[in-house]
């Protein structure tokens, strides 16, 4: 698989390209910002993008989701419980002082089980709820991406609309933890790290790793 990575926006998200090698029908996932950034990725190995798909709706992660699709004509995907975050993106972007393209159009709802597929790649939905509603992770053997759960050495904030913590500390040890200590996670924003690193030393989750 061709794996690509990029910070993108004050808020430091981590926006990944996926693609097949093969075919090289690829998604963009977490466009949160800096779109020509994205587009110049996307040019590099001349991936045809087939969907674009969020791991959350707040708008750090899909402020430039509308441009992406524009530029690209692939649609988007994010999972139901994020659609009222996804509504209010610019009214969010403008109490942050910053700007965000103009809500985009859902054109499919994922759920947990539902599969993301470019070329002969398949990623598997897990719905991680507790930072936000609609939080997933997209995962595939070995690694995971996702979003604003779980991060090296610490938990995706609660404080925010919908936002729990228990719900989030059980979303973790029941939806990502069985992934296994080798696997690879790919957070929202900051280094990435694995589930063996986080089992053993994660703050949040000592004692109550199964």
């Amino acid at each position: 698989m061709i794996f690509k990575s990029l910070v993108v926006g004050q808020l430091q998200v981590n926006c990944f390209i996926l693609a097949c090698q093969k075919t090289r029908q690829g998604i963009v996932i977490d466009p949160g910002d800096d779109a020509p950034a994205i587009l110049d990725l996307i040019r590099e190995d001349d991936i045809r993008i087939v969907e674009v798909v969020a791991t959350h709706g707040h708008f750090d992660h899909i402020g430039r989701v509308t441009s992406i699709v524009e530029k690209t004509g692939a649609p988007f995907a994010v999972h139901k419980d994020g659609l009222p975050a996804v509504e209010r993106l610019s009214r969010i972007a403008a109490l942050w002082g910053l700007e965000a393209d103009p809500p985009p159009r859902v054109d499919r709802f994922l759920v947990e089980g539902d599969t993301v597929r470019f070329g002969e790649e398949t990623l598997r939905v897990r719905h991680v709820p507790g930072h936000a509603p609609g939080n997933i992770a997209l995962v595939w053997p070995g690694h995971a991406v996702v979003g604003d759960s779980l991060f090296a050495g610490s938990i995706g904030r609660t404080d925010l609309e919908g936002g729990d913590l228990d719900l989030l500390l059980q979303s973790i040890r029941e939806k990502l933890l069985p992934l296994g200590d080798e696997t690879q996670i790919y957070p929202g924003h900051g280094p990435f790290t694995t589930i063996g690193a986080e089992r053993s030393a994660n703050p949040f989750l000592a004692g109550g790793a199964p």
